[in-house]
């Protein structure tokens, strides 16, 4: 059986808002803490043959939550560039301090102190030995424990940065600061300006070059201006809410930290249906919630992993569009928008690879048809036996498969491909005929069911794909 829709599923163009919800609380620190991918940032001096050398490092440490560690790292002694592989272990005490020995270059280097900060989301190192100064702070790849994969776009939006250090000019070393802004376009191009001080001389330059952004996380940026090249190492942390940066032209030893200008929730992006931020998976309808974003879907891009998304609607503070179907699931994806050549800063998202959300009307009412197509409504029940069909988004990969932004052909079907189930009032309907694509639309999805046996009255109705339950708005039966 299939039912037509009638028009008042364009309802999909909701507007309501959600409130993030706060958390309190805390907890003793273990070797578990400290888990998932890190890029650190060290600063300070080094001694050797009675000569002192300003020094800086951007290293990437992988801690398996166990207390082990590996990684790689770029440094800058006195101007001179290295690069390093590291391995060692670590311990973290219920106070969260702790201790981590490492080898370099598969030599042994000594051991460090450190402090677990934000719940395992940072370190700082500031320690002191025989042979130099140094401290520092490393910042997780992520927002929770684990690895992501990065690409060109999720370094996106503007960003402010200060640079420290050391310019050596001519043989005579100088002290260095700069602060300015960068902007990149999450396509690998960036334009920046900024004011460097060199012991006290003052210069404005602005420049602009190619970016490029590993899956791991680092990457390059090459900036030109009048003054010539200037080179970096780069990692992207914190779902790309800072980033840092070290020179990597020879003769320099400077690093810093850059912010973007404006920060989106990571709820900023939700299921269009249920408004749910966990429900996104690949083909679903999802809006996305700010401000300053396009007046109109013609002047909207919206960037899915590097992907065009296909836009439907635009509002300067809602946006409507299709998640791509071939974007990666079960791992966080990137998304920009971009609008009048103005990128945001990228957000991560979590694609799943279901994440159904049924449709609302009147707080919390299903968008459902009866079998005589008319609106299920408390005063229009649906008739237990019959079948009604529920609109919603999110169940996912549909077989035959279709391209992103494809209006869904009446024949042949395309039917959801993971295992589905529709529940009314917790009684699991016995005949579900049809989840898939509704004909004639861009990433709806109809599920149609036969109506269990219940009394009289208002039910939740849920479908479940792939293992996951969507919200549970009402329908009325009699």
């Amino acid at each position: 059986m299939r039912l037509i829709p009638s028009t008042f599923v364009l309802a999909f163009l909701l507007t309501t808002t959600l409130q993030a919800q706060p958390q309190i609380g805390g907890s003793v620190c273990t070797n578990s803490t400290l888990s998932g991918i890190y890029y650190y940032l060290l600063s300070g001096n080094l001694l050797s043959g009675g000569q002192v050398y300003p020094y800086v490092e951007l290293g990437k440490l992988a801690a398996d939550g166990k207390g082990g560690v590996s990684g790689n790292s770029h440094a800058s002694v006195g101007g001179s560039i290295s690069a390093y592989t590291l391995a060692g272990t670590y311990s973290v005490q219920s106070s969260c301090t702790g201790s981590m020995a490492l080898s370099v270059n598969s030599q042994a280097s000594g051991s460090l102190t450190f402090q677990v900060v934000n719940g395992g989301q940072g370190v700082i190192f500031a320690f002191s030995m025989p042979r130099g100064v140094v401290a520092g702070r490393a910042y997780r790849q992520t927002a929770s424990a684990g690895t992501i994969q990065c690409g060109t776009a999720s370094l996106s939006g503007s960003y402010a940065y200060l640079l420290t250090g050391v310019a050596f000019l001519s043989g005579n070393g100088y002290y260095y600061s700069e602060a300015g802004s960068v902007n990149a376009d999450g396509r690998g191009n960036m334009t920046g300006t900024g004011m460097a001080n060199v012991s006290g001389n003052t210069v404005t330059a602005t420049g602009q070059g190619p970016y490029s952004v590993a899956s791991d996380c680092s990457g390059t940026v090459s900036l030109e201006d009048q003054n010539g090249s200037t080179n970096y190492f780069t990692a992207v942390v914190e779902d790309g809410q800072a980033l840092l940066f070290m020179e990597s032209d020879a003769g320099y030893v400077v690093g810093g930290v850059a912010q973007p200008l404006f920060v989106a929730s990571q709820n900023a992006a939700v299921n269009a249906a249920s408004f749910d931020a966990r429900a996104l998976a690949p083909g679903a309808i999802f809006s996305i919630f700010g401000q300053g974003l396009p007046q109109s879907a013609a002047s909207a891009q919206v960037l899915v992993n590097g992907e065009a998304a296909p836009v439907f609607f635009a509002s300067g503070g809602q946006i409507n569009a299709q998640i791509p179907y071939d974007v990666p699931t079960d791992r966080p994806v990137s998304l920009s928008v971009n609008g009048a050549g103005t990128a945001s800063n990228a957000v991560l998202l979590n694609i799943r690879q279901a994440g159904p959300g049924i449709f609302t009307y009147s707080g919390n009412r299903a968008v459902v048809q009866n079998q005589d197509y008319s609106l299920n409504t408390p005063d229009n029940p649906a008739k237990v036996g019959d079948y009604v069909v529920a609109y919603l988004t999110g169940p996912g990969a549909i077989s035959p498969a279709l391209a992103t932004g494809t209006v869904a052909p009446g024949s042949p079907l395309s039917y959801a491909d993971a295992p589905y189930s529709v529940a009314i009032g917790g009684s699991e309907s016995t005949d579900v005929p049809f989840v898939g694509l509704t004909p004639g639309f861009m990433g709806l999805y109809q599920a149609n069911a036969k109506v269990p046996s219940l009394a009289p009255g208002d039910y939740p109705i849920v479908v479940t794909v792939a293992g996951v339950a969507s919200n549970g708005p009402l329908i009325s039966v009699r």
